[in-house]
């Protein structure tokens, strides 16, 4: 199952190289066909097979051979791993489907805010329509309908965080974007324990400082420089699901 689960993986991280070149832009993911961006190459089979492909084109187009940049094989490896842990720590669960949707969301906010310093809002939307039915139905199906009002406060506690801080800093340091990805974040970790919704922001703030910090040190960055803050909070999320609650069993079992 997992080895399934990540080749799924795979195919949805090809899918997210089109998510992210054109949502920023406002276009279609699904019309036109994807296409190299010099030669207007429209794509095909053997062109788009995740991995693969890259690797037997030598990330360059198959007409013009222009380079296609390492783009394509960092989000597909991303989400296929990303996907296979998930399936290592759920097993055969609603749940796995259920967070595979966010691994995917996150892979895509990530990569987007690295290159833009925006979280486009239709892509949290959109992890969230398809995320938080899952989720009910995973609840349902385990006879755990308690997770949904835990997924609920988890959220609210997510939101009141994130939003409370963009109001006493007046938006240094994060983006409004930030604020609307919280509720997602808060309600994947709520579902599983409300408790760790504070473990996952304090890992993302915590992964933050030192990555800003090491970026100073080596010259990368200034005192002003504007750093991304989405990717942290999506990684200490990440981190928190896997570990989140053995956390959480290490400090109060001390």
């Amino acid at each position: 199952m997992i080895v399934i689960t990540a080749l799924y993986g795979l195919l949805i991280g090809s899918f997210l190289t089109v998510v992210v070149d054109r949502v920023p832009r406002g276009a279609s993911v699904v019309h036109p066909g994807s296409a190299c961006g010099n030669c207007g190459l429209r794509l095909g089979f053997r062109d788009l097979v995740p991995v693969f492909s890259w690797l037997a084109l030598r990330g360059r187009c198959r007409q013009c051979h222009t380079s296609i940049g390492t783009e394509p094989l960092v989000l597909e490896l991303s989400t296929a791993f990303l996907f296979g842990l998930t399936a290592w720590e759920f097993g055969f669960s609603w749940m796995t489907p259920a967070y595979c949707v966010l691994m995917a969301g996150l892979v895509a906010l990530s990569w987007i805010d690295l290159k833009t310093q925006r979280l486009p809002r239709p892509i949290t939307y959109w992890t969230a329509g398809l995320g938080a039915p899952l989720l009910c139905v995973a609840a349902l199906v385990d006879g755990e309908p308690q997770r949904i009002w835990m997924a609920a406060l988890g959220a609210a506690i997510a939101y009141a965080f994130i939003g409370g801080l963009y109001l006493i800093t007046r938006g240094r340091g994060m983006g409004f974007g930030d604020v609307v990805l919280a509720p997602l974040l808060g309600m994947y970790l709520g579902f599983l324990n409300p408790g760790i919704v504070p473990v996952g922001l304090f890992f993302g703030f915590f992964i933050g400082a030192i990555v800003s910090v090491a970026m100073m040190a080596f010259g990368k960055a200034g005192m002003k420089t504007a750093v991304p803050f989405g990717p942290f909070l999506a990684l200490g999320t990440v981190v928190a699901v896997f570990v989140g609650q053995d956390y959480i069993d290490l400090i109060f079992t001390r």
